[in-house]
């Protein structure tokens, strides 16, 4: 039997290609782990690669030159650039979704009509190419409405909330006047924001764990709407009725996708709101883990990733598992922002564990120099037993972080938090 350790590729940038790595790199058996391109971090945990994710050739050639055993895109980018099949049409194992069957979860304007098609509770929306007709949709809507840009926009906020007809048709004029198309208009959905992880062979599908999210800037959910700055999980707030429903909008969704012959496999996530008890909105689609709670589900998860991700690509995955195994532990995390640039960030030093620290953007000056990007550059997350002394420790060693222009939510897992 062979005691050759095995390699792996993770395609991405940013917190979720890093705590990946540091994931597969608990196991036993795992040898080089390659990060394309990776962060500008570099890691002992794995070596990044000056390949893009995008450059399927360059990828497929450094797989064969390297013997790589498995590849796993983690980045909507990475996934957009169809290297699953791409590389499976070369004979190589990779864990993730075909860009057509994951289109769904790419792209905020196909998810909404797909969540039409499969009958899933969301709000009311409209989609628009053009201003005229979008704010003859604003005439009737009820306020306030969240604007999105259907694809991953170069614009700082590509996504606002409205309260008001004169605040909407501002933000939808400057959408369009930087050629944005098709835009989505949708009715704000109050209550509680959390998504569902599942993996899935494309077939059957299995939960991981809810996460609450936090995807408003501004402590109690003001300022501007973001991806996300912050979570926890599990969330105790989210029954297990709620997670059955959500997992029949996962099987609608997989049949739906597998009848036009390529099924959805991978991880997938399911963002919703929580409007009433056992009452919910879907809002969204997730093709992977994403960057704000990327390590508070692996920090979770006790299964093997690797045997999960093997066992979905085999065709094994309903056969060897009936449920992921989770711990019974609770994490919390925060995104780190900066409001300016070129700041020389302290602290890391000062943190528990550096391992809790996983980069998303940062500039690295020389030896341990790190300085700050604008927006989002790190995420900082603990677990502990429970929920009251994760976030205690979360917010030890978020205080002891410093530099100018900080910036992080100081309510994650609870208002009554006061560091």
């Amino acid at each position: 039997m062979s005691n050759e350790k095995k390699k792996y590729i993770i395609g991405g940038t940013g917190c979720c290609s890093f705590c990946t790595g540091k994931k597969l790199k608990s196991y036993d058996g795992v040898g080089e782990i390659y990060a394309a391109p990776g962060n500008c971090i570099e890691s002992d945990i794995f070596k990044n690669i000056d390949i893009r994710e995008d450059d399927l050739t360059g990828l497929l050639k450094f797989a064969l030159e390297n013997d790589i055993d498995l590849t796993i895109p983690v980045t909507d980018k990475a996934i957009k650039t169809d290297i699953v099949s791409f590389f499976q049409s070369n004979g190589q194992n990779i864990f993730g979704s075909s860009a057509d069957a994951a289109n769904f979860a790419l792209n905020k304007i196909a998810g909404k009509r797909f969540l039409y098609k499969i009958h899933a509770q969301t709000s009311k929306f409209g989609i628009f190419d053009k201003l005229q007709p979008a704010e003859d949709y604003l005439k009737s809507a009820n306020f306030p409405v969240t604007i999105k840009c259907g694809e991953v926009s170069k614009l700082a906020e590509d996504r606002l909330v409205c309260p008001t007809v004169s605040l909407a048709r501002e933000f939808l004029s400057v959408l369009f006047s930087k050629n944005e198309t098709d835009i989505l208009v949708e009715e704000f959905a109050h209550g509680k924001n959390f998504t569902v992880y599942f993996i899935t062979d494309g077939y059957s599908a299995l939960p991981l764990t809810s996460v609450a999210n936090y995807n408003f800037m501004e402590d109690g959910d003001g300022g501007i709407l973001t991806s996300g700055v912050g979570c926890y999980a599990p969330d105790y707030k989210i029954s297990e009725v709620v997670i059955s429903r959500v997992e029949n909008v996962v099987r609608n969704a997989l049949v739906s996708v597998e009848k036009k012959g390529e099924p959805y496999v991978g991880i997938l996530g399911v963002e919703c709101v929580l409007t009433g008890e056992d009452k919910f909105y879907v809002t969204e689609f997730k093709p992977f883990l994403q960057d704000h709670d990327a390590a508070v589900v692996l920090n979770l998860c006790s299964d093997n990733l690797i045997e999960l991700f093997m066992s979905c690509i085999n065709g094994f995955f309903s056969d060897e598992y009936t449920s992921i195994k989770m711990n019974d532990c609770c994490s919390v995390a925060a995104v780190v922002s900066a409001r300016q640039l070129n700041k020389k960030i302290t602290g890391f030093d000062l943190v528990e564990d550096v391992d809790n620290i996983d980069f998303i953007n940062v500039n690295k000056a020389n030896n341990e120099v790190y300085l700050t990007v604008k927006g989002a550059n790190f995420v900082l997350t603990r677990t502990a037993g429970t929920l009251s002394r994760a976030k205690k420790y979360l917010y030890e060693d978020l205080s002891q972080m410093s530099f100018d222009g900080i910036k992080y939510r100081k309510d994650i897992g609870g208002s009554d938090v006061n560091y």
